[in-house]
C-alpha cells in the first residue's frame, strides 16, 4: 500500500483491506493499533503492553532477560469444500483391498492456513519491535457455518539489552517456565511447527465385513488408515523443522480424529472413511555447548497454600 495514499471511503478501506490481507498483513486497523502500542512502549507510557502470561511464567521469562512486550494474534477463516476421494480410483477385488491414500486437498489447506495464521502473528511481533513469540496457542474452531478459523495467539517478548537481535522473530508454543528451562539448558526456540497427516480410504467390503464381526479382531483397515496419516505428520514436521534450520522439535500436541463422508460422484451408499493427525511443538537449536557440571537447575515455582500450613503449624 503507497503511504501517500489514504482511503478514506469504507470501499478504498475494505479494498486496501485485502490488499493488505493479500500480502500478509493484517488489516490497516490493526496495524494502527501495532503502531500505537509500539510508540507507547517506547515513551514508557502506562499501560504499554498486554500479556496473556501467567504470573509464574511471567516472572520467569523475566528471570532469564526478556520482557512482555504485548499479545500478538494472527487470524485466516478459510473454507473447506474438497477433501479428496477414495472412491475414484477403488475398483474392488477380493484380493486386493481398497489402498489408503493421501487426502492431499485437505492436507495442503490446513498447512496453508496455519502458516498464514502464524506468519500474520509474527508480522505483530515484529512490528512491536519484539524479537519472539512465547506461549503460542493454536485453534483451528467452526467459523459461523461458512468454514473454519485458524488462529495463532501469544505473547511478544523482547530481550532485555542492546546485544545482537535475530533476523526474524522465533515463535514458540512453550509456556513462560518451559520457555526458561530451554534457555537455561542452552537451547533456544526457533519456529512454532506442525505437522499434518490426512489419508483417506474407501469402506470396502472387507471393512464393512470386519466392522460386524462378532469376534473380537483387529481392523486392518483403519489401523492402517491412522498410521499412515501419523507417519505422514511427523515427516511434515520434521520437513518444517529443517526449512526452520533447527536441530529437533519439542512435541507438544496430538491430535488425531476419524470421521466418514459419503463418496462423491458415487453410488448412494458408499463411503469414505478419513483420518486427520496434526502434531504441534517448537523447532529448537542449541546456541552453546553444555556440560551436566555447567547445566543449571530448572527454575522452580512453588505456590503457597495458607490453609495447609495452618494445619501443619497447628500439629507442631
Amino acid at each position: 500500500m503507497n503511504p501517500r495514499i489514504r482511503p478514506s471511503t469504507p470501499e478504498q478501506i475494505a479494498a486496501a483491506n485485502v490488499r493488505e490481507l493479500r500480502a500478509g498483513r493484517p488489516p490497516l486497523s490493526a496495524q494502527s493499533r501495532l503502531t500505537e502500542q509500539h510508540r507507547r512502549a517506547t515513551v514508557g507510557e502506562p499501560g504499554a503492553f498486554t500479556s496473556d502470561l501467567g504470573v509464574d511464567e511471567f516472572a520467569a521469562i523475566r528471570s532469564v532477560g526478556f520482557s512482555p512486550v504485548g499479545q500478538v494474534l494472527g487470524t485466516a477463516v478459510y473454507t473447506v469444500g474438497w477433501l479428496g476421494s477414495s472412491c475414484g480410483v477403488y475398483r474392488y477385488t477380493p484380493s486386493a483391498p481398497a489402498q489408503v491414500l493421501p487426502a492431499l486437498p485437505m492436507q495442503r489447506t490446513l498447512s496453508e492456513a496455519r502458516a498464514r495464521a502464524v506468519n500474520r502473528m509474527r508480522y505483530e511481533c515484529e512490528q512491536l519491535g519484539a524479537d519472539g513469540v512465547v506461549g503460542v496457542r493454536f485453534q483451528i474452531r467452526l467459523f459461523f457455518e461458512i468454514g473454519l478459523e485458524f488462529l495463532a495467539i501469544g505473547t511478544a517478548v523482547r530481550a532485555d539489552g542492546h546485544g545482537p537481535r535475530p533476523r526474524t522473530p522465533f515463535t514458540s508454543d512453550l509456556g513462560g517456565q518451559d520457555f526458561v528451562k530451554l534457555v537455561r539448558a542452552g537451547w533456544v526456540p526457533v519456529a512454532f511447527v506442525q505437522g499434518v497427516g490426512v489419508t483417506i480410504r474407501h469402506i470396502d467390503l472387507d471393512l464393512t465385513m470386519q466392522g460386524r464381526s462378532w469376534v473380537n479382531t483387529e481392523m486392518t483397515g483403519p489401523t492402517e488408515l491412522v498410521q499412515v496419516a501419523r507417519a505422514t505428520a511427523r515427516k511434515d514436521l520434521r520437513a518444517q523443522a529443517r526449512q526452520a534450520g533447527a536441530t529437533g522439535v519439542v512435541l507438544r500436541t496430538m491430535t488425531s480424529q476419524e470421521f466418514e463422508r459419503e463418496c462423491v460422484n458415487a453410488v448412494e451408499g458408499f463411503e469414505d472413511r478419513i483420518a486427520e493427525v496434526i502434531m504441534t511443538g517448537t523447532a529448537i537449536v542449541p546456541y552453546e555447548r553444555r556440560t551436566p557440571s555447567t547445566t543449571q537447575a530448572p527454575l522452580t515455582m512453588l505456590r503457597l497454600n495458607s490453609q495447609r500450613k495452618a494445619t501443619n503449624d497447628g500439629h507442631r
